[in-house]
């Protein structure tokens, strides 16, 4: 049987929203990856971010009207930066079907020409996601850890006393975007600017969620974000996600890096969260060395497959 397909730009805020929280925990339930899925976590990934391009949806609905699948195309945040596809998403009844490549073929017509397109996180040991997505002609392009801890309770709010990490706000956006940009300069200067408004403007932002250890004179040596996943899902954990940690190239890693994690954790627990959890790209080995060191494990290994690349023609727009 095959199921109309529509394809429109992304709106946040309306009931699709909770539809593809339903649809994304359901496809996940079961796999490494499975977490509570929030309609704010929905809008975290499709919302577009800064200036780009509308987010594009797919979806393919049953004759009832039920979402039967999904696929979101969110364009990149500046030039360089990857695009991002999240699914095909398929509710268990709809899937061997042949409906994921079929979202996956109207998602591809859309890329834009001669763009990096990536998937989201695929556990590898979701075999036939891989499989899927090779099947298709995409390639391998990177790997990442997933790491998770359960968070022990610790509501103590970060001050002087543990070890200079104090709470972020907006005075400290320009600083923030130096450290970004000392410790991912190949992301760029734009992109680094933009960090503060970028990580705030998240729907999951608390207040208490964003660290920093202070340097020299109006420098950072270090930042965590950390954000609460609140959820009413019976029977699942609330998570928080450990979304960044920065830590100057210069600064004392050993001396900054615990603190900072431990006190990241605990905003987590303020926020009744009682699983941490980190994706962090396995090139980053500094970084998983200190999240270990702070009691997170790896628990799977990530994969990210990039689309096949579609050739610019003389003449054409994007």
């Amino acid at each position: 049987m095959t199921l109309p397909i529509s394809i429109s730009v992304y709106r946040p805020g309306t009931t699709l929203d909770e539809e593809l929280a339903g649809l994304g925990y359901a496809a996940m339930r079961g796999w490494p990856d499975q977490r509570p899925v929030t309609a704010a976590l929905v809008r975290s990934r499709l919302h577009p971010p800064g200036g780009a391009f509308p987010t594009i949806m797919v979806v393919a609905r049953s004759a009832t009207g039920g979402l039967a699948g999904a696929a979101a195309l969110r364009h990149p945040a500046a030039p360089g930066a990857p695009a991002r596809l999240w699914g095909p998403a398929i509710a268990p009844e709809w899937q061997r079907q042949g409906l994921g490549t079929l979202l996956l073929k109207y998602a591809a017509d859309s890329l834009p020409q001669g763009m990096l397109v990536l998937t989201a996180e695929i556990p590898a040991t979701r075999e036939h996601g891989c499989t899927f997505y090779t099947r298709a002609g995409w390639c391998p392009h990177s790997t990442a850890a997933l790491l998770k801890a359960p968070i022990v309770r610790n509501l103590a709010a970060p001050g002087e006393d543990q070890m200079g990490v104090r709470l972020a706000g907006p005075g400290d956006a320009a600083a923030l975007g130096r450290l970004y940009h000392a410790v991912h300069p190949v992301h760029g200067f734009a992109v680094a600017q933009d960090t503060y408004p970028r990580w705030s403007g998240d729907e999951r932002f608390v207040a208490d969620g964003l660290l920093v250890v202070d340097g020299d004179g109006s420098d950072l040596q270090a930042a965590a974000l950390v954000y609460p996943l609140i959820h009413s899902a019976p029977g699942e954990p609330a998570e928080a996600l450990l979304a960044d940690v920065l830590i100057h190239p210069g600064a004392d890693r050993a001396a900054v890096a615990r603190p900072l994690i431990a006190a990241a954790l605990a905003a987590g627990a303020r926020h009744d969260a009682e699983v941490a959890r980190a994706i962090v790209p396995t090139s980053h080995t500094e970084l998983l060395a200190d999240l270990r060191a702070a009691g997170l494990a790896t628990v799977e290994e990530i994969r990210y497959y990039q689309a096949p690349l579609v050739p610019h023609t003389e003449g054409e727009f994007l």
